[in-house]
């Protein structure tokens, strides 16, 4: 060190300008490719999506709509099995008995073609020695009339149409909630956004109170202030990401993303375009979805009822059987035929079924029922959401007149302050009530934003650009 201080004094000439400017390259470019490798993975890890893009993955990959689409293949499957009313059951069998049953004995030869003169000779006919019998049969049952089949394949039918529109409505339902999630992931990123700015602003002020302080123009109490300001700013500051990172989490779930991956939302939380038509719940009652599966499951249970009340009508069904006997299995070398009919009907049966046809009765009032009170809870809350819409939109009106006047506020005080005109408590509530109306005013935005979905879903109609 003491030979650095004694070298005799130079002037700084151009050359030491390049050398400078040198270590300075060197030094950038050393440092920019690690500061790439350390950036880099954590955009490769992010998500980017627009709402756009959620609205069309939430409609195939969520779990509620993945959910309701199995229950409309079962409704499916259900009715696929309600053609047995019409379609013949087929079955085949293969029976192997052996006897020295004489009457069964002489039956089994008979089926076999193979009796002979000497099988009718009194010591074989009572005392026969054991015969073995294959029968291989197919049989054919049609069914000819089974009103009650009917008219549970009629039921069966509507309950497929009413699944299909149980799963377009889920489908509508997740998109609002996936709208409502993707908004509150921006407006948690937003807040964040006000947060860091009031925060860097508070920063600021603490450190120019500490200069006033230095000159003897505030006090310590001053000071103080100004640090309790930031240091609950910055409490704020990670209760926000603490949010922000909830927010993201939910609209993962809502998506059906099982990868922990941080989720990016390229959209902008702006004041969605009121609606230009009139909407009214009648109108509404008639188009929703799951109005529409409400109907189709009161015809259903309509359609039950009528089965369980046929089922005391006679059941005509015809059968037909082709069966082979041999002393081998699955021999072939006697075959017969056997058609016929049969009428049934059931004249009682401990009243098991007029039991499940009062049962039938009461679901279908259960049907009427839960499809009159949809319809009236959906005028309330079609009512409701309009009242609301309107109340948001002046909501926004007044807090962004609010937002102006708290900006003018903070920059007249923050001049007087600069000045020592102005006391530090003052000017940090100044800047508390401008953090606070940009809050919320991101709050207005959103519960306008959401309404407006909100009122879209309850009438099933596109109400945004």
């Amino acid at each position: 060190m003491t030979t650095l201080l004694s070298r005799p004094h130079r002037p700084f000439v151009a050359s030491d300008v390049v050398s400078v400017l040198l270590v300075v390259v060197l030094l950038v470019a050393g440092w920019v490719p690690t500061a790439a490798s350390q950036t880099s993975p954590a955009t490769a890890d992010t998500l980017s999506l627009s709402l756009e893009e959620a609205l069309q993955r939430v409609r195939t990959e969520s779990f509620s709509v993945r959910t309701a689409e199995a229950e409309q293949r079962a409704a499916r499957a259900r009715k696929q099995q309600s053609m047995a009313v019409f379609l013949p059951r087929v079955t085949a069998a293969e029976e192997a008995a052996t006897t020295t049953d004489p009457l069964n004995a002489f039956g089994f030869k008979l089926r076999q073609e193979a009796v002979t003169q000497a099988d009718f000779a009194p010591g074989t006919l009572n005392d026969p020695e054991r015969t073995d019998n294959f029968t291989t049969r197919i049989q054919v049952e049609q069914p000819l009339l089974n009103l009650d089949g009917f008219f549970e394949r009629r039921a069966a039918s509507r309950a497929v149409r009413a699944a299909r529109e149980r799963t377009e409505r889920t489908r509508e339902v997740m998109a609002f909630q996936v709208k409502k999630a993707y908004f509150g992931l921006i407006l948690a990123g937003e807040q964040l956004d006000v947060i860091d700015a009031a925060l860097a602003a508070a920063r600021k002020n603490a450190r120019q109170a500490e200069n006033l302080f230095q000159e003897g123009l505030i006090t310590r109490a001053d000071v103080l202030a100004a640090r309790v300001r930031v240091l609950d700013l910055e409490s704020r500051r990670t209760e926000a990401a603490s949010r922000r990172s909830t927010a993201a989490d939910q609209l993962r779930f809502l998506l059906g993303i099982d990868t922990p991956v941080p989720i990016h939302a390229t959209d902008a939380l702006t004041q969605e375009a009121p609606p230009q038509d009139t909407l009214t719940a009648a109108a509404a009652n008639r188009r929703r979805s799951d109005m529409q599966a409400l109907r189709h499951r009161a015809d259903a249970a309509r359609q039950q009822v009528r089965a369980r009340w046929t089922a005391f009508v006679p059941r005509l069904n015809a059968r037909g059987t082709y069966a082979w006997n041999d002393d081998t299995a699955f021999g072939t070398d006697a075959a017969g035929y056997t058609v016929g009919a049969s009428l049934t009907w059931s004249l009682f049966d401990g009243f098991r079924q007029i039991g499940r046809a009062h049962q039938a009765e009461a679901d279908l009032r259960r049907a009427e029922i839960a499809l009159e009170r949809q319809s009236l809870e959906n005028e309330v809350e079609i009512t409701e959401a309009q009242r609301d819409l309107a109340a948001t939109r002046e909501r926004i009106r007044q807090t962004e007149a609010a937002v102006e006047q708290a900006e003018e506020s903070l920059r007249i005080r923050s001049d007087r302050y600069a000045e020592g005109l102005e006391r530090t408590s003052d000017l940090l509530q100044a800047e508390a009530t401008l953090a606070e109306r940009r809050l919320a005013r991101l709050q207005a935005l959103y519960r306008h934003n959401v309404t407006l979905y909100r009122l879209e879903l309850l009438t099933e109609r596109t109400l945004t650009r």
